[in-house]
């Protein structure tokens, strides 16, 4: 079985990306970030707000890749969230990303938490402005201008085009405003997993399936539903019968050709050793997808009403260890 491709295109952004992002949520070290950009991962995820202390054990290997003078930050995609959702502190929370990574730009900027209560249309429009050739408020102008003189010297010609925000993402809990606002972001995060295989229905389906008109999709929360891990099976399940890893759960998500990435919340070396081997596995089989689909469905609903019928099928017994 051949792996997945190590790029593949985020959407309409054109960004060549890999398939599996990482997310510094979890406390991942800037050792094992560094170590994941030499084996071939590219994207990079960080929050200026919320579990900020977390994050910041991955900001010394953000600043190496994509500071200042950075040889190598052609080749990484620095995505950042805030998770305010107030256009007038957008200001406030890009100084402080630019300020503790020490970047020029950020390659996707996202909103995060976007629900129906939110008003994306007035957030998408105020990170747009910060793209190049938007038209910008004067406190927008005298930011950038006061961004770029800081350091003058450094910014070359190509780095002023760009913009300090090349593209604008949203983080989205409510799948009603995710199709409202899929064609006008860049980038649309959703949660999707084996639990909620129905976003393929609520929102992949309204996709119109070209890459370059696309935004990129992100799957987040690929390995859980809430608080539960998908690799810890419920209460009573049979012992015979096999259990995803997470690993097998990234690999479920890639196996959408919606999906462009996974963002994952990989917290030791370990953990990111054994997504990289997932990685060179490829898709799932049709008889892995049934059976991790199969699986899913006990985290949804009712348990008693999900477990039981699903332990008799066909499918389950023939997986059985037994």
């Amino acid at each position: 079985m051949s792996g997945f491709a190590m790029r593949r295109q985020l959407g309409k952004t054109g960004l060549q990306v890999s398939p599996l992002g990482l997310g510094g949520g979890n406390g991942i070290s800037s050792e094992d970030v560094l170590y994941a950009f030499d084996q071939g991962i590219n994207y990079f995820f960080f929050s200026s707000d919320l579990h900020h202390m977390a994050y910041q054990r991955s900001a010394e290997a953000i600043r190496k890749l994509c500071g200042r003078g950075s040889s190598v930050r052609d080749e990484v995609v620095l995505a950042t969230v805030s998770y305010l959702n107030d256009p007038d502190k957008l200001l406030t929370v890009l100084l402080d990303q630019f300020s503790e990574l020490k970047i020029d730009y950020i390659d996707v900027f996202h909103w995060g938490w976007v629900t129906d209560k939110v008003d994306a249309l007035a957030l998408y429009q105020a990170a747009a402005a910060f793209k190049s050739g938007e038209t910008a408020s004067q406190e927008q102008s005298l930011f950038r201008a006061s961004v770029m003189m800081a350091h003058a010297q450094e910014i070359n010609k190509e780095l002023v085009q760009r913009g300090l925000v090349r593209h604008v993402g949203m983080s989205f809990h409510s799948r009603k405003m995710a199709r409202v606002m899929m064609q006008d972001i860049d980038v649309l995060m959703i949660r999707y997993n084996i639990a909620r295989p129905d976003v393929e229905e609520h929102v992949f389906a309204h996709l119109t399936g070209k890459k370059d008109s696309d935004p990129g999709i992100v799957a987040f929360n690929v390995a859980r539903e809430g608080i539960l891990s998908f690799h810890r099976p419920p209460r009573g399940y049979p012992a015979q019968l096999p259990v995803p890893t997470i690993p097998e759960c990234y690999r479920f998500a890639l196996t959408n050709p919606s999906v462009d990435l996974v963002l994952a919340g990989i917290t030791t070396r370990q953990e990111l050793l054994q997504a990289l081997a997932a990685l060179e596995q490829g898709p799932l089989s049709p008889d892995e997808n049934e059976f991790i689909r199969e699986y899913g469905s006990l985290y949804r609903g009712d348990m008693l009403k999900t477990f039981y019928p699903f332990v008799s099928t066909p499918l389950a017994r023939s997986l059985s260890k037994n």
